[in-house]
């Protein structure tokens, strides 16, 4: 059984993705990585039957806020209105505190708000969060998927 976290991430930045990258390394995360520049791509990925095994359930999405095309909020609102995909979990990963983001995101359903953090010490902080979630939750064989 692979043990490896699987994230989507949906950020234009690649500045962004590479600290993802780096932070998920340092903390030695087995993680799976994809990436979607914005709305639209993360949309096209999770419909492309050729990609399901990279993002085979479980999976977790890191959501950016600020992206072209389609933003943050456009791209949740169409994931929860896809009867496929609506029970996605996925967290904002965004630099904006603003409480009309914030309110919004959680209108449509997003299982967290996380600000990105300015150093190493939390976004290891935010990345063992993330693991321990997917641990517990949403990792075939944990806790979730033992019923009596």
């Amino acid at each position: 059984m692979n043990e490896d976290m699987k994230l989507l991430v949906v950020e234009d930045n690649d500045l962004d993705v590479e600290l993802l990258e780096r932070g998920l390394r340092k903390a030695k995360t087995p993680a799976k990585l994809t990436r979607a520049r914005d709305g639209e791509e993360a949309l096209h990925l999770l419909a492309a039957d050729e990609n399901r095994n990279d993002l085979a359930r479980p999976f977790l999405v890191l959501l950016d806020i600020n992206m072209p095309r389609m933003n943050g909020h456009e791209f949740l609102a169409r994931l929860r209105a896809n009867e496929g995909l609506k029970d996605t979990p996925v967290f904002v990963f965004t630099t904006s505190s603003s409480r009309n983001d914030i309110d919004r995101a959680y209108s449509h359903n997003a299982n967290g708000y996380i600000v990105k953090p300015h150093g190493a010490a939390g976004l290891q902080e935010v990345l063992g969060f993330l693991h321990r979630f997917w641990r517990l939750c949403e990792h075939p064989g944990g806790p979730s998927t033992a019923r009596a």
